[in-house]
This record gives structure tokens, sequence and C-alpha cells, in this order.
């Protein structure tokens, strides 16, 4: 299998680290060079983000059989957005979009901003690191965007969540080709089962975006034990119910009810780790008639139960 790995300048160390190194073990525990691994781009020199030299070659004409972007070195989104205006991201995205036509494209954290500007996950389900959620909404609002999953895989493209996440998009690479080489290469990654970035997701952080939605935050934290109203709350922070449906839900892509969900269950596992309190009385003081909702909540949305969180 041919892959290409596209990198720019300040590229994130770890993540293109990560890429490389999870396909060389791969090989090496195979006992043979099932992925022939290039790293290119339309740049001449190449320097990570900490400013080590990258020997790269050139972007080869014809399409690779994977074209992978590793993430730009950005974290916030003002700094994503000027570095997809860049003449080398550009290139890269249009790199891209022309690989995309006969190739599968993946990437990883904020390289799926790069994704997203080819356009080639138009019309597609795809991930991205969780708290760039509303910006990646905002910036392309034809692609379905989950980000709570770790890895969404949608015919010719392949995107994975934050940071170290790298190597979940590199063993998706593997899986496909061999389950069990996959297996082994994670048992020696010491890497387990990452299905979901949900249990790493800060509410608070991906509310951020907008003040309403701050707003409705900060109400709902405020009475978490209560039963949600929906009429009651937008009239509280000044608005209409529709309005506060519309705004949640083009910010965060999900229901206000699925959003109090979130803050119900982050509190919930802050509780369970660093108090004694049963389950019961948790599962009270966060808004639930008993325990039992609460740990079937844990398990559909975390994939973890109340022994381990504890």
């Amino acid at each position: 299998m041919r892959i290409c790995v596209l990198v720019v300048d300040d590229v994130f160390d770890a993540g293109l680290a990560l890429l490389l190194d999870t396909f060389e073990t791969a090989n090496e525990l195979a006992g043979e060079t099932r992925f022939r691994v290039a790293v290119c781009s339309p740049c001449e020199g190449v320097r990570t983000h900490h400013g080590f030299a990258v020997p790269v070659d050139k972007a080869p004409a014809r399409a690779p059989d994977l074209a992978i972007v590793p993430a730009l070195a950005c974290k916030q989104p003002e700094t994503i957005l000027a570095a997809l205006a860049r003449d080398d991201v550009a290139e890269v995205a249009a790199l891209v979009r022309r690989y995309g036509v006969r190739s599968r494209v993946a990437a990883a954290c904020t390289g799926t901003f790069v994704l997203g500007r080819a356009g080639v996950l138009d019309g597609r389900r795809a991930t991205t690191s969780w708290w760039l959620g509303p910006t990646f909404r905002r910036e392309f609002p034809a692609v379905e965007l989950d980000e709570t999953n770790m890895v969404v895989s949608d015919a010719r493209t392949l995107t994975a969540g934050a940071a170290l996440a790298h190597v979940d998009l590199a063993l998706a690479v593997v899986r496909e080709r061999s389950p069990e080489l996959a297996s082994l290469v994670a048992r020696y990654l010491l890497l387990d089962d990452r299905p979901s970035q949900a249990p790493f997701i800060a509410p608070a952080q991906v509310a951020l975006d907008d003040e309403l939605v701050v707003r409705f935050d900060r109400w709902v934290r405020a009475h978490l034990a209560q039963p949600f109203d929906l009429p009651r709350a937008a009239r509280a922070i000044g608005t209409s119910e529709r309005t506060l449906q519309r705004r949640v839900r083009a910010v965060l892509g999900k229901s206000p009810i699925a959003f109090v969900q979130d803050l119900r269950i982050e509190r919930a596992v802050h509780l369970l780790r660093v108090t004694e309190d049963t389950v019961d009385a948790i599962a009270a003081a966060v808004g639930y008639e008993d325990g039992s909702t609460l740990r079937t909540l844990l398990r559909r949305r975390l994939h973890t139960g109340v022994r381990d969180l504890r």
C-alpha cells in the first residue's frame, strides 16, 4: 500500500511521528513492507513546530493509495483559519482534492480542516478535534460532523480526532488490511481501544464559541439537579425557545437536551471520582431519578461503567 503523508512547515511533531512510527511498527511485526510511506510536501524544506528538519519528497504526480494530512501545529480557531490561508497549505489542499478523485484521503486533528477546505468531506461524515467542532461546522456546513468519534470512515475519506488520535488513524488503516496485525501493533504500543472522544470532552470549552450558548451553559449548571425545562431556560437567558434550539444546534451540533446530558454526565463523572456518594445520590444531584438511568447513560455515552470511573 502506497501512503503519502503530506506535510507543510509547522507540522505538529507528535502527529507526524505517530503516523510514521505506527506504520513502521506494523511493517516490522508483519515481517514485510506492507505500507510504503513517503513524506511529501509542496515545500522544498519543512520544519516541525519545534524546529526539527523533515526530509521530504515531492508530491507524486500519480495518486497514492492513501494520502494523509497530519495536524498543523495550531490549537485555537483563529490560528487554524490563518494557517488555512497560507499558500503552502492551499497547495496541500489542492493535492488532496486531486488525489481524492482516485484515492482515499485522511487526516487527524487540525489536518481535518485541510480536507474540509479541499471540499472532499462535503456530504460525508467526519470527525475533528472535539473542541474545534463549532468552528468546523461554521467553516464547512456541508460536512456531517460528529466530533465525539475518535475515527470516522466514509467511502474515500478517513478522519480522526485530536492530537494523539494520529495513532488511532494509522491503526485504522492497518486494521482495514489486517485486524490481527492492528491488534498486535496496539499491544506493542500499549494502546487501549478508544472508540470515542466523548470521555475527554469538556462541554464548557466547546460552549465558549457563542455567548448565548455560554449563558445557557451557566444556567444549566446552576439548575443541574432540577428537571430540565426548555421554555424556562430560554426565558431565564433572555431568548426564545426557537432561537436557543437553533443556536445550540448550530454551535454544538446537538439539541439543548443533549447538551444538558453532556453537562450532567460531566458532573456525575467528577462526583464519582472525588466522592464516596452512592450512585443514586449522584444521580439525584445531576437531575436523574435513579442510579440505573445514570449507569445506562455512562455506558452508552462514555463506553465505561461506575466501577472503572471510580
